[in-house]
């Protein structure tokens, strides 16, 4: 197979000659590697120079944001092999059942590779293929750590005796559900792309800071789920303003941003398409 490449080697667990080292290993296994002709060129380009140049597939080896911005630019045109070279790397994880070898993924994948499509949430203009979490929670680099799926209010838990936790619920949220429109006021907004169809939403919204603790301790005993103050599925939309016209501040699949003040979050069935061993992602 021939296989482009796209190497971020400045993420957190990518030596810095992953690059070699990847199209070494790809040789060794049968395949042929495709260099861009130009590393230094933006991922959007990389990636555009590897389809033109034959690629049956591009593996990307990085961090969760090169990950999802190589997936995004390649649009379904190839398959993308998913590689884990981040710190939190939510996305490999998911793909791969934890594996976080990236030598055994890359055998298992190319030795029955098949692709499978997932799904994905946009915010601005931004994919996010795992999970976005939206409100004051981002600010607080431990908290970035539970932003996975099942430790959304672990996050919360986390931060309950510290004063930059602002409670004041100053987003309003808006659901599109398909039979409703609901609205709420919320703290802190996780949302994620359902495997199957929409996407689920859960809204922390205490009244206090022994609220606040209540929920957190509440979902170590239930989950997070039921332990939202809001909990959605199925969701095709969801729009979100600040109630005093501040930019909301976000962590999309574990990077941190500020996409603005009034968002508007919409669903894509299929919006990557990925390669995994032996069957659809």
């Amino acid at each position: 197979m021939k296989l482009g490449i796209v190497v971020n080697e400045k993420s957190g667990s990518v030596p810095e000659d992953g690059r070699e080292q990847l199209a070494a290993f790809l040789v060794e296994e049968g395949h042929e590697p495709i260099l861009p002709l130009d590393i230094g060129a933006g991922l959007e380009d990389q990636v555009a120079g590897l389809v033109a140049a034959g690629s049956e597939a591009i593996a990307v080896w990085g961090g969760d944001g090169t990950i999802c911005a190589v997936l995004q630019s390649a649009n379904g045109a190839v398959p993308v092999l998913v590689l884990p070279g981040g710190t939190m790397n939510l996305l490999p994880k998911r793909l791969h059942n934890d594996e976080l070898d990236w030598k055994k993924i890359v055998h298992s994948v190319l030795a029955n590779p098949k692709p499978g499509w997932i799904s994905a949430g946009e915010v601005g203009g931004q994919r996010f293929y795992v999970a976005a979490l939206f409100g004051q929670l981002t600010h607080i680099g431990a908290s970035r750590e539970a932003v996975r799926e099942g430790a959304i209010l672990e996050a919360v838990s986390i931060l309950t005796d510290r004063a930059t936790l602002d409670i004041e619920s100053n987003i309003q949220v808006e659901v599109d559900q398909p039979d409703m429109v609901r609205e709420c006021p919320a703290t802190a907004v996780a949302v994620i792309p359902a495997e199957q169809e929409g996407l689920e939403i859960a809204v922390i919204a205490p009244d206090n800071h022994l609220d606040l603790a209540a929920s957190a301790m509440d979902a170590l005993a239930r989950g997070w789920r039921e332990s939202a103050h809001f909990h959605a599925e199925g969701a095709m939309a969801i729009r979100m303003r600040h109630t005093e016209g501040k930019a909301i501040p976000a962590t999309i699949d574990g990077e941190p941003c500020e996409p603005g003040d009034v968002l508007a979050i919409s669903y894509i069935p299929k919006a990557a398409c990925v390669l995994v061993a032996g069957g659809e992602a």
